[in-house]
């Protein structure tokens, strides 16, 4: 599911990471290593079990303020990272 604030972000971070979005859910945008998933509040639930499962460093970049907040909340003590809607890096992914 995506919306415009997913597209916004998703083509954020291709442009800053100068990645790929691969045809492959839940991963948007992969740069080198990096792997990063867009996620609303509303598909963070629904995403995070499929994402943990991914080897390799793994982010979740959010769409706003209140989805930072609840991916930081649902990521603790997991080796999922979190960047915000820019892609700065908030929590780092853990191996």
């Amino acid at each position: 599911m995506t919306n415009k604030a997913h597209t916004t972000v998703l083509n954020r971070l291709l442009a800053r990471y100068q990645g790929t979005s691969p045809p492959h859910n839940p991963i948007d945008v992969v740069a080198g290593d990096l792997q990063i998933a867009v996620e609303t509040t509303a598909t963070l639930n629904e995403n995070l079990p499929e994402l943990l499962t991914l080897d390799g460093p793994i982010y979740i970049a959010v769409t706003n303020q209140e989805s930072l907040t609840e991916a930081l909340r649902l990521t603790a003590g997991t080796k999922i990272g979190v960047m915000n809607s820019r892609g700065d890096i908030v929590q780092r992914a853990g191996e």
